[in-house]
């Protein structure tokens, strides 16, 4: 999930204006586990054996046994009553056994979206549909035959906050968690879009909620829980607990697509809790697992320059950076090495005799 800039709340600037936000703060409300428990599909309504039979099926996935998770999971799907979560999973069995080639088991979500247009057939076609437009259509279509579908709410909602329609989307979060208050896709979005809006506090209280309401629910991977764990310690550094940040960041579980950003945010926290060295350990770490990623070796060259006051180390670390931003056309890229210019030209005039 991309990661997006928080802000504070500003000081009042009279006591009655304090108040005010002290009301409000008050008045925020606060999430617990129990409203997941109100939702239909909630892994305790699975009963004990389809429960079983899903943990064996994640297992099986985070293995690397996609064929194994299949013979699972299919005699769960082929019942009437399987939901959508379910299928999902299922879903997610198939694209991990096809490997980096979609295009047959998109054509056959396809196929079958046209030959049985279900609201779940076309959900789990617009999952993997080559194109956003043709994913837009599918959610748009099974929004149009079952307008109550809370999964159909969230694909929508989804699909807008990735084409940057934050506000959108969290509408569409809302008519979803209206149908089902305990969806746990939207709960995770909802999270994100809070965040996203600068509304830290009750953000770091959705995830929280969100980790502990899904610890035991096999249909959430390992990787999904990982992303939202560090979501949180993200928002817990920007809210100054580097402590809570790090005893996260200790737990994170391994998840390949989480070890860089992992090792920058414990960077970030060693930093904050005054250890350095630590800190530059961390950061090395994260450069060697992304030799293209320009972060780390942004958090290096500070650590060299001002944590660690290693004059040497820090201009060769400068020096690396404005290497990896020649021919850059992003702005942050652009920014960060006009930034090690500056700092390099510094250097050089104050060793110049």
């Amino acid at each position: 999930m991309t990661r997006a800039p928080r802000g504070h709340l500003r000081r009042a600037a009279a006591p009655l204006a304090l108040l005010a936000l002290l009301a409000a703060c008050s008045s925020t409300p606060r999430r617990d586990v129990r409203v997941f428990e109100r939702s239909a599909d909630h892994p305790s309504k699975l009963g004990s054996a389809r429960l079983a039979q899903l943990t064996r099926a994640r297992t099986a996935l985070e293995s690397g046994e996609p064929a194994v998770a299949l013979a699972l999971l299919e005699p769960l799907v082929a019942e009437a009553d399987a939901s959508f979560a379910l299928r999902r999973m299922h879903q997610d069995a198939l694209v991990a056994l096809a490997g980096d080639d979609l295009k047959e088991l998109s054509a056959r979500a396809r196929a079958l979206a046209e030959a049985e247009p279900t609201a779940d057939h076309l959900l789990l076609w617009a999952r993997i549909a080559p194109s956003a437009d043709a994913a837009r259509a599918a959610v748009e279509h099974a929004l149009t035959l079952d307008p109550r579908n809370a999964w159909a709410h969230y694909a929508a909602a989804f699909l807008r906050a990735r084409g940057g329609d934050w506000v959108t989307a969290s509408e569409g979060v809302q008519r979803a968690l209206a149908l089902d208050p305990g969806h746990r896709a939207a709960r995770r979005l909802e999270a994100a879009i809070l965040a996203r809006g600068a509304r830290s506090t009750e953000a770091i209280n959705a995830l929280e909620v969100w980790l502990a309401a899904v610890r035991d629910d096999p249909r959430v991977s390992s990787a999904e829980r990982a992303d939202a764990q560090l979501d949180l310690a993200h928002l817990l550094l920007v809210e100054g607990e580097h402590r809570r940040a790090l005893a996260l960041l200790n737990d994170v579980g391994p998840a390949e697509s989480a070890v860089l950003t992992r090792w920058c945010l414990l960077a970030a926290a060693e930093q904050a809790a005054g250890r350095p060295r630590e800190a530059l350990s961390a950061a090395e770490r994260a450069a060697e697992a992304d030799a293209d990623a320009l972060l780390p070796l942004v958090q290096i060259a500070i650590l060299h320059e001002f944590d660690l006051e290693q004059r040497d180390q820090a201009r060769e670390a400068w020096t690396r950076v404005l290497a990896a931003t020649r021919g850059a056309t992003d702005l942050a890229s652009l920014i960060q090495g006009l930034r090690a210019r500056i700092v390099l030209e510094r250097f050089g005039a104050e060793s110049a005799p």
